[in-house]
């Protein structure tokens, strides 16, 4: 059939919804003349404004009322094909009322069975298993990753930053603090980091990662006193497009598996991420300026389906190791940059 009107229903997080760029931009590439509409959440929308690859972004709203007005708005325009990443029942359901010619996604029985294409999930979502969808759709791949997909036009930063400066992605969700890293190896890693290349420390993060960024900067000055390493902590204080024009800046970005460190490597800037319970195989950094550092245990990766009250992967990673993967990267970077 003719392809001519396409929609994608995007996961709800930072990190998948930089995944879904290759996606994107393989559908932009195979039906330059369709019209590809973007249904995301909200605070999703400014990442994807300047997408030279959506023509409308679509808000994903809460509530009962919102969510009807969505469904009865996807079936009226009418798509050729609709593809949905998310596996949720509410957007499995849009998906089986939307009426669409070609309508494919992910395993989820038996929310998945109005689905003409479906694709199992394997480890975790990534753009792995967005490229095994479109393979299976018949739909050509040109770019194999996210790097330099993230568009971003227009934002002067509201925050005076220092020249040379390292990003510091310590906090995890709530429901997700089995990924994090000690505060005070951060805390030493951020002292190393200036003695040795004068990076002054920019801590990001949600509101929810206020907490651990006010221990890493009271263990920062505790550590180097007198030295006059300030942090500069921003956690909750940007929007998506602020975050990104400040990634895009840094000399240097260290951080957990997280949508930051994904934005960060789109952004292609030097990011050493710390791994732990997730596979790095699946949603590691995708650009070349990036080091992995991980403990190699049996029981890593456990996708984060273990109970785990040790969290030996994480607190078992030694700041030395972490440390060595941000010297590579700076004296890569100052090679090339002929220092």
């Amino acid at each position: 059939m003719t392809i001519k009107k396409i929609c994608v229903i995007h996961l709800n997080q930072i990190g998948d919804l930089v995944f879904s760029l290759p996606v994107l931009k393989a559908l932009k590439d195979n039906y330059p003349g369709a019209i590809l509409h973007s249904v995301v959440k909200p605070y999703l929308k400014g990442l994807l404004a300047d997408c030279p690859f959506p023509d409308e972004i679509i808000i994903r709203e809460e509530g009962l009322a919102a969510k009807l007005n969505l469904a009865r708005e996807i079936r009226n325009n009418g798509y050729d094909l609709l593809i949905t990443l998310a596996r949720s029942e509410e957007a499995m359901l849009i998906t089986a009322l939307s009426g669409a010619g070609i309508k494919a996604g992910f395993v989820h029985f038996p929310w998945d069975l109005p689905l003409d294409v479906k694709e199992t999930v394997a480890g975790h979502n990534c753009w792995i298993n967005n490229a095994r969808l479109l393979d299976k759709l018949g739909i050509p791949v040109k770019k194999n990753d996210y790097v330099g997909l993230l568009t971003i036009k227009g934002t002067p930063s509201r925050i005076t930053l220092p020249e040379k400066y390292v990003v510091i992605s310590a906090g995890a969700s709530k429901r997700r603090l089995i990924k994090a890293w000690d505060e005070e190896k951060f805390a030493e890693l951020i002292v190393r980091l200036n003695r040795e290349y004068g990076l002054k420390p920019v801590l990001v993060g949600a509101g929810d990662t206020v907490e651990s960024n006010e221990l890493i900067s009271r263990y920062v000055s505790e550590r180097a006193p007198g030295e006059g390493i300030e942090t500069l902590d921003l956690a909750g204080k940007l929007d998506l497009r602020e975050l990104y024009a400040l990634l895009a800046q840094a000399c240097l970005f260290v951080g957990i598996d997280s949508g930051v460190m994904h934005m960060a490597s789109a952004a292609d800037i030097p990011v050493v991420a710390l791994f732990g319970p997730t596979d790095p195989d699946y949603v590691g950094p995708q650009n070349e300026q990036s080091i992995v550092v991980r403990e190699k245990m049996q029981c890593v990766p456990c996708y984060l389906n273990q109970t785990c009250t040790e969290i030996d992967c994480m607190r078992q990673l030694k700041t030395d190791r972490v440390m060595d993967a941000c010297r590579r990267l700076m004296d890569r970077k100052d090679k090339r940059n002929g220092v």
